[in-house]
Formats: C-alpha cells, sequence, structure tokens
C-alpha cells in the first residue's frame, strides 16, 4: 500500500458551508464521491480506502467475519480526530481503531481462536463417545444398522 505522505493530489469538494474546499488526498483514498461527500458539510469529507476483507471458508461457501478500511476526517472535531485510522466492521456496525486498538483486537481474536480449538477439541470427543454408543448398539435395536447387515 502506498504511504499516504507520498500524495502529492488535491481534489476540491464543494460544501454547503465552507464553499469550493481544497484537500489534500492520500494515495489510499478511493476518491469517490460518497466519502468526499459534495454538497455536505465540510467536516463530514472523509478519505476511505478499499475494504479488506478478512475471510473464512465455511460448508456454504466464503463467509466475511469482518471488513477494515483506512479512513481519515480531515476537518472533524469528533474523535478520533484528523490523523488517519482503521475503520473495523463487526456486528453490523464500523468501529474506528487506533494501531493500539487494532493490536488488542489482534489479541482478541486470537483468545477467541483459542477457545474455538478448545470447542473442536470437546466436539471430537463428544463425536467418538457418540460413534462409540452406535457401535456398541445391537443390529436389531438400531434398524439402519439390520437393514445394511
Amino acid at each position: 500500500m502506498p504511504d499516504h505522505d507520498n500524495s502529492s493530489r488535491t481534489v476540491t469538494v464543494p460544501t454547503c458551508d465552507h464553499g469550493p474546499v481544497a484537500v489534500w488526498e492520500p494515495d489510499w483514498c478511493t476518491g469517490s464521491e460518497s466519502e468526499h461527500q459534495p454538497g455536505g458539510y465540510r467536516d463530514d469529507i472523509t478519505h476511505a480506502s478499499p475494504d479488506y476483507e478478512f475471510t473464512t471458508s465455511t460448508s456454504r461457501g466464503t463467509a466475511v467475519i469482518l471488513r477494515a478500511c483506512f479512513e481519515q476526517r480531515p476537518f472533524t472535531e469528533r474523535p478520533p480526530g484528523h490523523v488517519p485510522f482503521v475503520n473495523v466492521e463487526m456486528d453490523g456496525d464500523w468501529h474506528p481503531h487506533s494501531s493500539d486498538d487494532l493490536r488488542r483486537l489482534s489479541d482478541t481474536l486470537t483468545a477467541h481462536a483459542d477457545g474455538l480449538r478448545e470447542l473442536a477439541d470437546r466436539l471430537d470427543g463428544l463425536a467418538n463417545a457418540f460413534d462409540a454408543r452406535q457401535r456398541g448398539t445391537p443390529a436389531a435395536a438400531n434398524p439402519e444398522k439390520s437393514r445394511d447387515g
């Protein structure tokens, strides 16, 4: 990904409260009108990168676990302020993250992965117990087995 400090691009965004506003545009910005919001308020001007999708394969195809993108709001007075951040979509909402926040999220996801491994081990035990019980059942009590012979 290009370093945002290397950009020399500027864009002019028409706003309803400050007229045309010239804005430096980082290289990672998609530059779409939805981010720059022509005709909106200057505070709402946003730079956003394409989404990074974190996916997994499932029995029903690929599923998106979470999405993330670089974002910057150069004129906002609200947190996270003027600096670039990573916006992470989880549970249907977007959550701004600093680099420290992303590291904490990574640690949390690692802990969740450990929890899933524990569930997999427990499932192995349950499946093995089920199989043993099925093998120990007489064929007459199990119509499926008596048909297969």
